[in-house]
């Protein structure tokens, strides 16, 4: 085994004991030796996966170009693409996130590891509010983690109960919530699906139960990840069955927890006597 070889084999020793700034040291210091521009190319790809586990997102990026400019024939692109795509979606650069991960799965949609490229891909789409996109990927990707990843497959019925939703496919959607209610183990992830009903029965202006809904969402988990929307919901849902007193303090504690939230323009014009409309879920 040569120097070159020995220095990359304690890099990922150490690497593997996840002490990473430990084995950064020993990949940039490699740099310095002046190795061939093929072995540099597999330490600035060996340090992309280091980056991303420091979270140093922006070093990340940075080392997947680095890769593909010293090789741009580099065996395993479809990685860099998505790690790359999965540290700009960590960035909140969500158009270059799509960029890289559809440059990803244009190499390789159906092995195991790319899987968490295409949940990551629809993740953003639907956040972009690009329903019928995600709605692709959620087909496609679906059938793998329900065979295999249950968790996963559940957290896709919410995004994709939320799909149907937004797309006007309201029974539909319904349906989705209450499969996920019914595979749900434990009661944060009973709270996801009661969370979907919620929002179908404020469509269908069944208040009482909506506010019977998010109360359970928040009996089952305290620190439900929305909350905003579960106040929303609640708060206007008793304006509409005419309980202002009531509307008043929801509003008044909605107004200081997110003095700049989704619903701030909403809720100012229920109070004066409008209508209210729902926004995306923080997923």
């Amino acid at each position: 085994m040569n120097t070159f070889d020995e220095t990359i084999k304690r890099a990922r020793d150490l690497f593997e004991k996840k002490k990473y700034s430990e084995a950064s040291k020993v990949y940039l210091s490699a740099l310095k030796t002046n190795p061939a521009q093929q072995q540099k190319a597999v330490i600035w790809a060996e340090l992309s996966w280091l980056f991303y586990h420091q979270k140093q997102y922006d070093r990340c990026v940075e080392a997947c170009e680095n890769t593909l400019e010293l090789n741009a024939d580099y065996e395993a692109k479809e990685d860099l693409y998505r790690l790359a795509g999965f540290s700009y979606s960590a960035l909140s650069r969500m158009d270059e996130a799509v960029e890289y991960l559809e440059k990803s799965l244009k190499i390789d949609t159906s092995s195991q590891k790319q899987q968490m490229a295409i949940f990551e891909l629809l993740k953003i789409y639907f956040r972009l509010q690009k329903y019928e996109e995600s709605e692709k990927w959620i087909n496609q990707v679906e059938s793998y983690f329900y065979q295999n990843e249950k968790e996963y497959w559940l957290t896709l019925l919410f995004f994709k109960g939320f799909v149907k939703y937004y797309r006007n496919q309201v029974e539909e959607s319904e349906r989705i919530f209450e499969e996920l209610l019914e595979n749900a183990q434990n009661d944060p992830r009973r709270a996801t699906g009661l969370f979907g009903l919620a929002f179908i029965n404020f469509h269908r202006k069944n208040y009482l139960n909506t506010i019977n809904l998010c109360e359970t969402v928040t009996k089952h988990d305290p620190s439900f990840f929305d909350m905003e929307s579960v106040g929303f919901l609640t708060a206007v849902s008793f304006k509409y069955l005419g309980r202002d007193d009531v509307f008043e303090k929801y509003y008044t504690e909605l107004k200081k927890n997110y003095p700049n939230g989704r619903y701030s323009v909403e809720l100012a014009r229920i109070r004066k006597g409008g209508n209210g409309e729902m926004k995306e879920p923080n997923a």
